[in-house]
């Protein structure tokens, strides 16, 4: 069986070791989203586990798609193919040989996980073999339902809910991860894979095309379109604001320390002026863990 690997981690996967899976699927966690990792220790040990299976589900096909040899749309439409239909194969038949995919089965199962949610992923992986650029906000949506939506299903799912409602805000607060993701990326996405995932029509209001992303144009335009962009960022992070409480008390601290880590990147952007060029921007570890305090405190701003 060809089964992708991680370039980071050939997989120290010792044969007779039960937990070798899900500590795989840590070491991805804790390698590719140090943001998203700090906010996971918040959550209780089983959860926690939960979440790293989420993680390396979502994590291993983006790679497929993004990966050195990008170039080849066709071998990592392959790639991403035989993935896909591994994982399918293996959640019906309730586990696999090898151990990543394993316990990322086992976990789904567990918590209740949908093989649908799953598909609409590997959908808007697809997307990114196939389509560069998104004309407005609508058809970015589409995307990011299935890229960032679903994660938010299912990580309500593990860690718990007390309200149907609180579905419809995971939705809203992974559209909200994602779009800090991109506003941050806008360089790295382009340079290094080719896509612009602004709206075009919503450069066009600034006076911007795709050019100007792949020319890296830094003018009083560009800022005002990040002013803009960035302005709509903070409303969906607002929105999905009262989805927070709706969610179990084992796990909602972690959901809320994940809220403001990743909305301060926001803040690092305007503190760079803009410059999303230069690379990527981050919080610093002291700023995480303060961060962290003003989450505990239910303090969102």
């Amino acid at each position: 069986m060809s089964i992708y690997r991680l370039p980071f981690y050939d997989g120290d996967l010792r044969p007779g070791d039960p937990d070798a899976g899900i500590k795989a699927c840590r070491e991805i966690t804790r390698h590719y989203g140090t943001s998203f990792y700090f906010a996971t220790q918040f959550f209780p040990p089983e959860i926690r586990q939960g979440i790293y299976a989420v993680y390396a589900f979502a994590r291993i096909p983006d790679e497929i798609v993004d990966e050195p040899q990008k170039s080849d749309v066709g071998l990592a439409g392959l790639r991403l193919n035989e993935w896909a239909d591994e994982w399918r194969k293996s959640f019906l038949a309730g586990g696999n040989e090898n151990p990543v995919i394993d316990a990322i089965v086992k976990a789904f199962i567990k918590f209740g996980i949908p093989i649908e949610d799953c598909d609409a992923f590997f959908r808007s992986m697809q997307m990114d073999l196939e389509k560069a650029e998104y004309n407005n906000y609508k058809e970015l949506e589409d995307y990011m339902y299935g890229s960032a939506g679903v994660i938010g299903l299912m990580v309500t799912r593990i860690v718990g809910y007390n309200d149907e409602a609180a579905f419809k805000y995971a939705v809203k607060l992974g559209y909200a991860f994602q779009l800090t993701n991109f506003l941050r990326d806008i360089g790295e996405d382009y340079e290094d894979l080719g896509r612009v995932y602004m709206p075009k029509d919503e450069l066009a209001l600034f006076g911007l095309t795709t050019a100007d992303i792949a020319q890296q144009t830094r003018d009083r335009r560009f800022n005002e379109f990040m002013r803009f962009q960035i302005e709509r960022n903070r409303k969906i992070y607002r929105e999905a604001l009262p989805g927070i409480p709706m969610l179990h008390w084992r796990g909602r601290l972690a959901v809320r320390v994940a809220y403001v880590l990743y909305k301060a990147i926001l803040d690092e952007i305007e503190r760079a002026n803009y410059n999303v060029f230069l690379g990527r921007v981050r919080t610093s570890k002291r700023q995480k863990v303060f961060l962290s305090l003003k989450a505990l405190a239910g303090v969102y701003e």
